[in-house]
């Protein structure tokens, strides 16, 4: 069963010989002398080391600029969430922090890889003896604790997992149980567990330590999905509240090697040590610091001025990213051989324009396939990466699928739907009615503690003005109001939500796949299918785009017993969403990250777009 297809991104290798080619110009000649200049490529360049054994103690101090999505044990969705998740709940799967297997599921709570029967359509994992909850007294962790953690994850509530569409109809009877939920669960905790723990699935057995899936099709991408937050171990207490609310994360138990010993919603989070988690149960974190404390309160351009300091107060980045202007840098000093500074591959799209199909604005233009296509012919992709910071980190993106992405191989090689003509997308507004004095009005939500988002922003908003029929204001908001308080909002008659009330009609989000490699499902699924990927049904489709045709091909790729039968319906759906012009991709970035001189194996993880902060290890700060 072909879980991963490991490639390299020929796309990739691509930017990496420019930069090579750039960093040969500026080596000094032959019989001169000079600083050793050498080639940047995409891999764990600021693993950092150190010497001698790794050194077990000290605080790490990581410094950010917004806070999770959603602080809970299994629903979080974002690459915060993720990073909190890794330092206190576990998953079936995860990650390791080792170079060159990250991105390759490996056992967590479970004792080894999944074994599968019945031609694939059942699916069993036993969970690891030893692993124990820090309540008071400690307790052992139970299989029950996942399925809990399963059924938990679709609860109705303000907060759910956004990812459900990835896996929820290819277990048996996990649909009828998220539909089944009673309205007054999504207002009422008690409701909420009544139902969890009176209701079970169909699909889902328990016995002893092991659990037993039963699937509509088979699945041969059903590990990867098993390294999602639905898969942890949740504990009971976790019903006492509604998911997301303080009476939840006020009160979190962990069974991963740290605990939240205080968390002040957009300001601050603080980790300690678990008391009751012992190395030998747990294969993917050394936690070698005793403590981490989260600053959420920094500024994107002065934590990458102090990042390389020594300073004891930053030793890592929490969620900002590299800011456009530091790329010279930072590049520079991979150049010159540093250990502080990596870059990585992302396999995503960040940032991408989504159109918000469910607009009421303008008559509900963007409803209309037309007038979607007539604005991605009015954007130019060489523009955007420029302002974005160049060739050299951001490959242009033309299309719904990375290269390296399972499906990405059978679209058709240089496939461009929408090369930039200005002129078409002229004509096409005017045959829609837009026009200098009739003007097609859109507002773009963007993130503006972000330089990279701002600056994408900017530039897309003067593409389109430039037309003469459009007219572009934007929606600023914070990294994670722009996606807990606009995006990830589920619509209901009662209570629109700000999609459909047409607060935005125009969004640049970034996504990534949920695992890699045969992972077309989690893009489709997701983004493109309907209503299954709509958010109130666990998906990413925030601008409730529907096509019949994607539909299909999403269905049949899923039919397919093998990735290698599937891989070209997922290419199929691609074009069709292109041809839809669901979104304008623009780039699938390198990402640059950086951290203290004395901040130790420090893995890149492309699954949180920073190091491993469960596995990092400390020398004397300034050292």
């Amino acid at each position: 069963m072909r879980l991963f297809r490991r490639q390299v991104p020929g796309a990739i290798m691509s930017v990496v010989a420019v930069i090579m080619l750039a960093a040969a110009c500026t080596s000094p000649s032959r019989g001169t002398s000079g600083p050793t200049v050498r080639a940047v490529v995409p891999g764990w360049q600021g693993l950092n080391p150190g010497t001698g054994p790794p050194r077990y103690g000290g605080t790490l101090n990581m410094v950010g600029i917004s806070d999770v999505a959603v602080m809970d044990y299994d629903i979080g969705y974002y690459r915060t969430d993720f990073q909190v998740l890794r330092l206190t709940v576990r998953q079936l799967y995860s990650w390791p922090g080792i170079p060159g297997h990250t991105l390759t599921p490996a056992p967590d709570l479970a004792t080894g890889m999944p074994v599968v029967a019945d031609h694939g359509l059942k699916v069993t994992v036993t969970v690891r003896h030893g692993v124990m909850w820090n309540t008071s007294p400690p307790r052992p962790v139970t299989a029950q604790d996942v399925v809990r953690g399963i059924k938990r994850a679709c609860n109705p509530s303000l907060y759910t997992f956004g990812g459900m569409a990835d896996f929820e109809s290819t277990i048996k009877g996990l649909t009828a149980y998220c539909s089944g939920y009673p309205a007054a669960a999504a207002t009422s905790a008690a409701v909420m567990k009544g139902y969890i723990e009176s209701h079970s699935v169909s699909g889902i057995k328990v016995t002893g330590r092991s659990i037993t899936f039963t699937l509509t099709r088979p699945a041969p991408w059903l590990t990867g999905a098993m390294t999602l937050p639905p898969f942890s171990a949740v504990p009971i207490e976790a019903e006492n509240g509604l998911p997301g609310s303080p009476q939840v994360y006020q009160h979190m138990y962990s069974d991963g090697p740290y605990e939240i010993t205080s968390y002040t919603p957009k300001k601050s989070i603080t980790f300690a040590r678990n008391p009751v988690w012992t190395a030998v149960t747990d294969p993917l974190r050394k936690a070698y610091v005793n403590a981490i404390n989260v600053d959420e309160t920094g500024n994107q351009a002065t934590i990458y001025q102090e990042m390389g300091t020594g300073s004891p107060s930053l030793g890592m980045s929490f969620d900002a990213l590299v800011p456009p202007a530091a790329y010279p840098q930072l590049l520079g000093l991979m150049k010159s051989g540093s250990h502080l500074v990596n870059l990585g591959a992302t396999y995503g799209s960040n940032p991408y324009l989504v159109f918000n199909t469910a607009s009421p604005d303008n008559a509900g233009a963007l409803g209309k396939v037309a007038v979607r296509q007539a604005l991605c012919y009015g954007i130019e992709r060489s523009q955007l990466i420029k302002t974005l910071g160049g060739t050299a980190l951001n490959i242009p993106l033309t299309h719904v699928l990375p290269p390296g992405t399972g499906g990405a191989q059978d679209v058709p090689s240089g496939y461009n739907p929408y090369p930039y003509n200005p002129g078409k997308a002229k004509s096409m507004l005017a045959a829609a009615g837009f026009t200098a004095l009739h003007p097609l009005r859109l507002k773009l939500l963007y993130r503006s503690d972000s330089q990279g988002n701002t600056k994408a922003f900017t530039n897309i908003a003067s593409q389109l003005d430039a037309l003469g029929s459009v007219s572009v204001t934007g929606v600023p908001t914070n990294q994670s109001d722009f996606y807990g308080k606009y995006l990830l909002v589920p619509n209901s008659a009662s209570n629109p939500s700000p999609a459909y009330r047409g607060t935005w009609d125009l969004a640049l989000p970034a996504f990534g796949p949920d695992w890699y490699g045969n992972s077309a499902v989690t893009w489709f699924n997701t983004l493109f299918s309907s209503p299954r990927g709509f958010v109130a049904n666990g998906g990413f489709n925030v601008g409730y785009f529907r096509d019949a045709a994607v539909n299909n091909s999403i269905n049949q790729a899923l039919s397919q017993p093998a990735a290698a039968q599937a891989d070209p319906y997922w290419a199929k759906a691609d074009e069709e969403v292109m041809q839809a012009a669901a979104i304008y991709p623009i780039t699938e970035p390198l990402l640059l990250a950086e951290h203290a001189p004395y901040v130790h194996n420090a893995v890149y993880m492309t699954q949180w777009e920073n190091f491993d902060p469960a596995n990092v290890w400390l020398s004397k700060p300034g050292s």
